[in-house]
């Protein structure tokens, strides 16, 4: 066995499981110094059954120890990525194959009862294997779903939402690496898809790159190269224009416009439609386009200010900054959270699972979780557990004792 490689899958399985290394050290009947030199591959020989009792303490398999975990080396990515961003894209899908490890994990304590929502959500898949006319694939697929779900020529108020709970897709919110803004990963043998958002981005971008997630994920289409030559590709393209018509449909673009009383919209104007449907003033500038309302000079000549700089010109500035300050949380799946919950709630898991989910100190986690009355049983792990009296009630010494001074102590 590579007692390194065991070494780190120890260490990444007790990060997922949300505990300490004292913690885990107390359940699997080491000491943490012992555990530490585990870890870290330093220890000259490692038993079977002294890993197998690390594994039964985190309740995984020993092959996860052994082999490697199976969900990391099945997961299939599909990433939006600027060009040279490879580096910032293997970083990305450590960070989703966390997640859906922790998905699987969970498998053992908690019943996924959430397969109905992904048969939903794959009654709403298409397969359109070659891009023919990318603007009109993009633009049917959106109004289909528009219709499917009853949103009519308005707004969609929380995508998010509404991704995970009626079309039971799940979606996310991560600090991805610069140049990463969109990433989508499957894992196949669970038929767990999650479409993530990078925390750095404006709300109209999340809104846009989520959308765009949606699109690859309903056309099937399998896309993994996303760039060619440093051009967008038909794929690309076809789900552009879906996310544009799902955000901002065309005709209740129009219909705005005829309600202003306008027909050659400025600035202002296109400005507020953008506000109203939640995309940037580019997205919608070339809706305008498609419908006739602006020529592609006069479309031109309206580029240039940010969101913000739009907002406060216009009048909802503070608005703008509450949901800019929205949009760089950490976002976990609704439904990986939920049953994250339910096994800290059973015991199974630590309160640094929970915090690693949602972005934030376990500290903090912890007394949000108990203002919200959602404790561990009481017997718990943080230090309550008397070591010493469970050695007693074994009978045999303790098993730091067995081991060789650690750092040149002597033995006590």
């Amino acid at each position: 066995m590579d007692l390194k490689e065991i070494g780190e899958r120890v260490a990444r399985e007790r990060a997922q499981a949300g505990l300490s290394q004292r913690e885990l050290a107390v359940r699997a009947e080491l000491s943490q110094p012992t555990l530490a030199r585990i870890e870290l591959g330093e220890r000259p020989a490692l038993t079977l059954a002294e890993l197998d009792r690390v594994a039964a303490a985190l309740s995984v398999p020993l092959t996860l120890l052994t082999k490697g975990n199976p969900v990391r080396q099945r997961m299939q990515v599909a990433a939006r990525a600027s060009e040279g961003a490879e580096e910032e894209l293997r970083r990305a899908e450590g960070l989703v194959g966390e997640i859906l490890a922790l998905d699987d994990r969970l498998d053992r304590f908690a019943p996924d009862d959430h397969r109905a929502d992904r048969q939903r959500a794959a009654r709403l898949k298409r397969v359109l294997t070659e891009v023919v006319d990318a603007e009109r694939e993009g633009r049917d697929l959106a109004e289909e779903l528009r219709e499917r779900l009853g949103l009519g020529l308005g707004p969609v108020p929380d995508l998010a939402e509404l991704v995970e709970s009626v079309i039971g897709l799940d979606t996310a919110a991560l600090t991805l690496p610069q140049g990463v803004s969109g990433f989508t990963a499957l894992d196949p043998a669970r038929e767990v898809t999650i479409s993530v958002v990078n925390t750095s981005d404006v709300p109209e971008r999340q809104r846009f790159s989520l959308a765009h997630e949606l699109g690859h994920v309903l056309l099937s289409d399998g896309v993994a190269a996303h760039r060619l030559d440093g051009r967008r590709t038909p794929a690309e393209k076809r789900c552009d224009a879906f996310a544009r018509h799902l955000l901002a449909p065309a005709e209740g673009i129009r219909r705005w416009m005829e309600c202003l009383s306008v027909s050659e919209p400025g600035r202002r104007e296109c400005a507020m439609a953008a506000r109203h449907y939640g995309v940037s003033l580019p997205v919608l500038l070339i809706q305008c386009k498609e419908l006739g309302l602006l020529t592609d000079s006069q479309a031109k000549k309206m580029q240039g200010p940010t969101g913000r700089e739009l907002a406060w010109t216009y009048g909802w500035g503070p608005q703008y900054n509450v949901e800019c300050q929205a949009a760089a949380r950490v976002r976990p799946p609704r439904r990986i959270m939920e049953r994250a919950i339910e096994a800290y709630r059973a015991g199974r898991i630590g309160v640094r699972a929970i915090a690693s989910l949602s972005g934030a100190e376990p500290r903090i986690t912890e007394r949000e979780l108990e203002e919200a009355g959602i404790r561990p049983p009481q017997v718990a792990l943080s230090g309550r557990v008397d070591v010493r009296g469970l050695i007693a009630r074994r009978g045999r010494p303790a098993y730091r004792a067995a081991e060789p001074p650690e750092d040149g102590q002597e033995r006590r």
